[in-house]
């Protein structure tokens, strides 16, 4: 069944984990991939195993974002879902009290700010085309589980879900 065939579907944080295998899914599905990620020889693969498109961005620099929506709409004149899902938990990303301000910082602009852009940019192409937008900011920690003894990644993951 190909529940997306004709559908344009932008994935960010696509050239490894969650990010790729949605991206080779919605493909399986028949869809159009955009496979967004910091990381270009990531992204590139990706582009290439599900047929579809790469653009290289980082996703918390607003300019950066508003140019991956626009080109994609310039190569396919639609854009149908955005699947917001980068991410990141890096190793300084511990305790409360050994995590720095600067690390805490980095991952709210990742894992929160990037997807408040990424909705601001694509969501004015969704209503142009008049269809329902699907715009889908992922967490992966259920918000009523305890989430792990980290401390800047719960609270981007609370903001994503509320």
């Amino acid at each position: 069944m190909q529940r997306f065939e004709g559908r344009v579907a932008v994935i960010t944080g696509a050239g490894s984990g969650i990010g790729r295998a949605t991206a080779l899914r919605l493909a399986e599905e028949g869809a159009s991939v955009v496979a967004v990620d910091l990381d270009q020889a990531a992204g590139e693969r990706v582009a290439k195993e599900s047929g579809g498109l790469f653009v290289a961005a980082d996703v918390t620099d607003e300019a950066a974002v508003e140019r991956v929506y626009a080109e994609v709409k310039a190569v396919y004149g639609r854009i149908d879902v955005a699947f917001n899902n980068a991410g990141i938990s890096p190793p300084e990303d511990d305790s409360i009290l050994e995590t720095g301000l600067d690390a805490w910082r980095r991952v709210q602009e990742v894992n929160l700010t990037s997807v408040y852009l990424c909705c601001r940019h694509v969501l004015p192409y969704m209503r142009e085309q008049g269809g329902g937008p699907s715009s889908t900011p992922r967490r992966s920690w259920p918000p009523w589980a305890p989430p792990p003894p980290r401390s800047p990644t719960p609270p981007a993951r609370a903001g994503c879900s509320r």
